[in-house]
């Protein structure tokens, strides 16, 4: 979890919470799991080059079909011939090199706006009064890589998973406050949001100790209800719990 301001993009900080959940467990991640809203160009990259699976709808892909794109040719229709560094059109004609986007990490690939005004595919190609274009990322092999995986039956499973698990996990910490700041200043929201997150965790070491022995089970689940009671009282009364010292037993086996 990381608090941020508003204005800052939640897909800015993936690779943030990738390394810091390095660090929190000391595990390599092998996957990320993430709405559409991760699923960007540098994203999908950062995963490459840090051997991580992005199991995550991508944004190209969510808008492939939509808006003005919608019935027309989609980017596999038009080929890239390398040795030009052009791209050819289904009516055969040329799309060339125009500009480059840093923003995007793309380049854009353009036809003449005469050849499109006078083709015959035009209604099925472009809807631009400038002609079409193409837009080719930087690390086009890399990039297509990482988007076959996104495509894969294992990711659109995970991706299924975590439309009830997270959801559910949100509507959880509601309870709790988690939509709602007790007071301003971005460090405060942020321990206020590590004390709800810290409850949900017990609550969750609560639910697996009821695997355990009935005597231990019992112990234990009594003192991480505890603990989580005193967080909750941190949330809420922030004053007398903040000079309170609270010895909660430590059963064995816990």
């Amino acid at each position: 979890m990381e608090a941020t301001p508003g204005a800052v993009s939640e897909a800015n900080r993936m690779e943030f919470l990738v390394d810091t959940h390095r660090t929190n467990t000391g595990v390599e991640p092998g996957t990320v799991v993430a709405d559409s809203q991760y699923g960007t160009i540098e994203n999908l990259l950062a995963c490459h080059d840090k051997y991580i699976s992005p199991h995550m709808p991508t944004v190209r892909t969510r808008n492939k079909y939509t808006g003005s794109r919608k019935d027309i040719y989609p980017e596999e229709a038009f080929v890239y011939e390398e040795v030009t560094d052009t791209y050819r059109c289904p009516a055969g004609k040329e799309l060339t090199r125009r500009a480059y986007h840093s923003h995007r990490h793309t380049t854009e690939y353009m036809a003449k706006r005469k050849d499109c005004r006078v083709c015959d595919h035009r209604v099925q190609c472009t809807r631009d009064s400038s002609g079409r274009s193409i837009q080719r990322a930087i690390r086009k092999k890399e990039l297509d890589a990482m988007l076959s995986i996104t495509q894969s039956p294992e990711a659109r499973r995970d991706i299924k998973t975590r439309q009830h698990l997270m959801e559910r996990s949100y509507a959880r910490r509601s309870r709790y406050g988690f939509d709602r700041a007790r007071w301003r200043g971005l460090w405060k929201v942020a321990i206020q949001e590590y004390l709800i997150c810290t409850i949900q965790n017990i609550a969750t070491l609560i639910r697996y100790t009821m695997k355990l022995t009935r005597g231990v089970r019992t112990a234990s689940s009594r003192a991480l209800a505890g603990a989580a009671w005193v967080l909750q009282s941190c949330i809420e009364r922030p004053t007398d719990a903040g000079y309170a010292l609270i010895q909660l037993p430590q059963p064995d086996g816990c």
